[in-house]
Formats: C-alpha cells, structure tokens, sequence
C-alpha cells in the first residue's frame, strides 16, 4: 500500500514544485552571472587603479545591451597600461611657452585688479 500512496500523487506534486523552482531560479541566478561576468573588468580596472577606469566602466556597459560585442576589448584594456609616448622637442618647447604666457597673463590679471 505504500507504494501506491507514492504513485498516487506525491511524486508528481514533488516534481512540479521542483520543475517550477528550476524554471524560475535558473533564469535568475543565469541573469545575476551574464551581470557580473559583465562588470568583472570594471571591477579589474578599479582594483588596479586604471587611470581610465571610468571609460572601461562604460565599455562594460555599453557591451552588456550589445551582446557582450565589446566586453573581450574591455577585458584586455583592463588588463594593460597605458603607454605615454615620449614628446618630442617641439611639442616640449610648445608646452613651456604656453605655461609661461599663461604665468604672464594670471600675473597681469592679478596687477590690473587692484
């Protein structure tokens, strides 16, 4: 008779909860990784102190509406520094002149105020 009490409805009822539960905690816990998979070179770039962390931080946005189309390009530009190319003469020469009109003229500007 026992047997029959688990046939007649209880295996059933156990099976459908647990279906129910699969179908709608899959989905979800699906959801919550796809996310965080998402953010992870945000949160690589932030721990690294990445000096462009907030562009890295948009790249992960942006590539979590696209399908994950960007997000391989954001996980590499998370892991790299940025290189400075060294100035050349010129641009050096340029960059001081520039920092001493701009001393000249604040100091005009703080002569003709008083």
């Amino acid at each position: 008779m026992s047997s029959h009490v688990w046939a007649s409805g209880v295996i059933d009822a156990m099976a459908e909860a647990i279906s129910w539960l699969v179908l709608i905690l899959i989905p979800v816990v699906l959801a919550i990784v796809y996310w965080q998979i998402h953010y992870l070179p945000s949160k690589i770039a932030a721990k690294k102190q990445h000096p462009q962390q907030e562009a890295i931080h948009a790249m992960c946005m942006v590539s979590r509406f696209s399908g994950g189309l960007f997000w391989p390009i954001a996980f590499v530009w998370a892991h790299m520094r940025p290189t400075m190319a060294p100035l050349s003469k010129s641009q050096v020469d340029a960059l001081e002149a520039a920092k001493k009109q701009s001393a000249t003229s604040s100091t005009n500007d703080k002569d003709s105020s008083c």
